[in-house]
């Protein structure tokens, strides 16, 4: 049995579909809105006014191509809150504030020492209340991605790509420490996010994101959401077992680096590339084995659950003027049906585009019925 459909519950919807509108059309008119909602003048009216009074909706400068007579138009305030947004690594603490259209208030990358937990929390704290500053506005949430599988009922970190993270409780100790509600999230998780939102999978309802770099994991989008699995752990596709140092299928740099070593006299990863690119021989057929090693991670994963594209990341996988080509040609080899592979548009801003747009998820899905009912 339902409960009763009260006004209280159908003056929250029409505001909530009042300003989802506005913000997906705006300039807009009230008469605008009424009709492109099906929706009463009175009724448009006094959601219009509501979110005026909540300080979500503001008037906006007539468009410049704008016909008729001379109304009123409205748009969203995307001052009205803020997000933060975290990526942490092993050697920098990547932070950023942003508004509700997504546009970075202020940035900050801070070095880490370690990432022993009291020192995290430690930079955390600080980048905050520098970022704070900065941006001139206090966030209403955070969001932080981690490497390592974030159980998604506790907010605790498991096989953390860093030893010293293992166990440590990121949801509550931050939210603890910056006084905010927190999301951690698994750094590949959202770097998909992000690039679903704002890079190469935008309008992509199925795709993996591919990190390979010291490690390799993926981010699967499905059906146009995130998918973490029961245990947070989906798109772990690379687990080291016990003992060693690396899987020798594996595109990962150590991996990498000892095919490297075993048949040439390169040194780095990136002596490799450079070399590639200046058309070394040697150079290529290197680059066309570890193109092998990507494909088989790939057509492992849309084997599964037939992805549309493989987005390729990572301080690996970022260099797909060289990769994305073999990458194809393989995979059509091992898949009846190969997705596309691109290569990520936002590079190393991945993560934290995605830490943002998961915060601003979170806001909006509440912000006008906290917002209206403060201002009442």
């Amino acid at each position: 049995m339902t409960g009763a459909v009260t006004g209280a519950h159908v003056r929250e919807t029409n505001l909530q579909v009042v300003y989802r509108a506005i913000r997906q059309s705006h300039p807009v008119t009230r008469a605008q809105l009424a009709r492109y909602l099906g929706m009463s003048k009175p009724t448009a009216n006094r959601a219009i006014d509501d979110l005026l009074g909540a300080g979500l909706v503001e008037e906006v400068p007539r468009p410049e191509n704008a016909a008729g007579y001379d109304a009123v138009y409205f748009g969203p305030r995307a001052e009205a809150a803020t997000v933060l947004a975290l990526d942490l690594g092993s050697r920098f603490l990547r932070a950023c504030v942003a508004d509700l259209d997504g546009t970075v208030l202020a940035r900050l990358d801070q070095p880490v020492s370690s990432n022993d937990p009291e020192h995290v929390l430690q930079v955390a704290t600080a980048v905050r209340d520098e970022l704070v500053a900065a941006a001139g506005a206090a966030p209403e949430i955070a969001t932080i991605g981690i490497g390592g599988v974030i159980d998604p009922r506790t907010g605790i970190v498991h096989d953390a790509n860093q030893d010293a993270l293992e166990g440590f409780a990121a949801r509550a100790e931050l939210s603890a420490v910056l006084d905010l509600p927190v999301i951690a999230e698994n750094d590949i998780n959202l770097a998909a996010v992000g690039e679903g939102w704002r890079g190469v999978g935008a309008g992509v309802r199925n795709f993996a994101f591919l990190s390979i770099g010291s490690g390799v994991g993926a981010g699967l989008v499905l059906g146009g959401e995130l998918h973490r699995g029961v245990n947070g752990a989906a798109g772990e596709i690379d687990h080291v077992p016990e003992g060693q140092r690396f899987r020798s299928d594996s595109p990962a740099a150590d991996a990498f680096l000892a095919h490297v070593w075993q048949h040439s006299d390169f040194v780095t990863t990136e002596e490799v590339v450079v070399a590639a690119r200046q058309g070394d021989e040697c150079a290529l057929h290197l680059i066309v084995w570890e193109a092998a090693r990507i494909a088989e991670h790939a057509a492992r994963i849309t084997s599964v659950v037939d992805l549309s594209l493989i987005v390729l990341g990572g301080g690996i996988g970022l260099n797909g003027d060289l990769l994305a080509e073999p990458v194809r040609a393989t995979l059509s080899g091992l898949s009846a049906y190969p997705p596309a592979v691109e290569t990520s548009q936002l590079g190393e801003a991945a993560i934290l585009t995605g830490a943002v747009a998961t915060g601003l998820n979170s806001v909006l899905a509440d912000l006008v019925t906290t917002r209206v009912s403060a201002a009442s």
